[in-house]
């Protein structure tokens, strides 16, 4: 196992990772979140890249604000096993799903879902 502070590192990293994958997949842009949780735009940045510890409190705030439980950000925080938190294929099927969201006509969604289920044959 890593030192501990190694550990640590890589925990922050983990639950910063989370934390912009579901706002991401939300839609909510980063300015927005940071002011429902109280803290700066560049703060909220570095919560997400890991680069800044967030006390249990704040991680209170931004699971209320994200409409999920705090235990989401401890779930799976076996480091050792872990993968890279986001990957670029990770990231473009959050950006579908966002873009797939802003299409207001279900019967278009409808077409594009039928549209991926034949590619994916």
């Amino acid at each position: 196992m890593a030192r501990k502070n190694d550990y640590i590192l890589e925990v922050d990293k983990i639950i910063g990772g989370k934390i912009y994958s579901l706002r991401l997949a939300q839609g909510l842009p980063r300015k927005q979140l940071a002011k429902s949780i109280d803290v700066s735009y560049p703060q909220l940045e570095k919560y997400e890249k890991g680069t800044n510890r967030i006390s249990v409190g704040r991680l209170t705030l931004i699971a209320k604000a994200l409409s999920t439980n705090i235990s989401y950000f401890c779930d799976d925080l076996d480091v050792d096993n872990q993968e890279p938190v986001m990957t670029q294929r990770q990231r473009m099927c959050i950006e579908v799903s966002r873009n797939f969201m802003k299409i207001k006509d279900s019967h278009h969604q409808e077409a594009v879902n039928i549209l991926i289920k034949s590619l994916a044959k």
